[in-house]
């Protein structure tokens, strides 16, 4: 069940990120075009913001209940990985900033989501 909640919280997580960068994209591409309220311009029916929006609900519940099964799971493998893993993927979507730090929150997830990949991996060719 931890080993389910982890992989859905991650892909959820890769989800919300590719949101975040279509939205944020397009509004640097209509700010390069010329349109000074971009930002209204970019989302006009407000399909990406609500996709954003439900990844970022989505992903701060299941994490919280991945965090919740990992503590259950202690003695399994990468438990300290996996319970980084799912703070950050909680507190990802709070991390909403327009700097540096926010890519910088999103890229440790991916490092973390890539390195629980790999370890989930090695442990099913190991047994």
């Amino acid at each position: 069940m931890a080993k389910v909640l982890n992989l859905v919280t991650g892909i959820i997580g890769v989800l919300y990120i590719c949101g975040q960068i279509l939205y944020y994209g397009t509004v640097q591409f209509l700010k390069v075009k010329g349109y000074s309220q971009a930002e209204l311009r970019a989302d006009d029916h407000k399909i990406i913001f609500d996709w954003v929006i439900f990844m970022a609900f989505l992903l701060v519940i299941l994490s919280c209940f991945a965090l919740i099964t990992n503590f259950i799971k202690f003695e399994e493998a990468n438990f300290g990985l996996r319970v980084c893993l799912s703070i950050v993927s909680i507190f990802m979507p709070f991390m909403h900033i327009k700097n540096h730090f926010t890519i910088l929150v999103e890229g440790v997830f991916l490092v973390l989501f890539g390195i629980y990949l790999y370890s989930v991996e090695k442990n099913k060719k190991s047994i």
